[in-house]
């Protein structure tokens, strides 16, 4: 059994950058289209960010979703924020019943707006001490 809250909050702290506020912002907008529109919308956002703020924040995201889900055993992501790499997150695996990918797509839909939780409390507590 794996013990998943340290991970989200471990993943929470890495989605922070060097300007935490700009981090939080991200993390805040990012959080809201995962919890309404789901993982296949999350990752269209994080990889449509132009300014180059909100591309290293959504990289840095991007990144500490990839280390919680290889770390929970939920999905493998690539190094490259790709779309593809979450549409196959909502997917039925081989061997896998209809039932136990909707138990896995919800877990990992969860777990990843939990590590965005806390990012976004953590951005907010990094910026109160600058």
């Amino acid at each position: 059994m794996i013990n998943l809250e340290p991970l989200a909050v471990k993943a929470g702290a890495e989605m922070i950058g060097a300007q935490p506020k700009e981090s939080e912002n991200m993390i805040n907008k990012a959080l809201m289209v995962l919890a309404e529109q789901g993982i296949t919308a999350f990752s269209l956002f994080l990889a449509s960010r132009k300014r180059q703020q909100d591309t290293q924040a959504a990289e840095h995201i991007h990144r500490a979703v990839r280390n919680l889900l290889t770390s929970a055993n939920l999905g493998e992501l690539t190094a490259q924020l790709r779309v593809d790499d979450y549409k196959v997150l909502t997917h039925v695996q081989a061997g896998e019943s209809d039932l136990s990918a909707l138990q896995r797509l919800l877990l990992t839909k969860q777990l990843i707006e939990t590590g965005l939780t806390y990012g976004r409390y953590q951005a907010k507590a990094r910026a109160m001490e600058v």
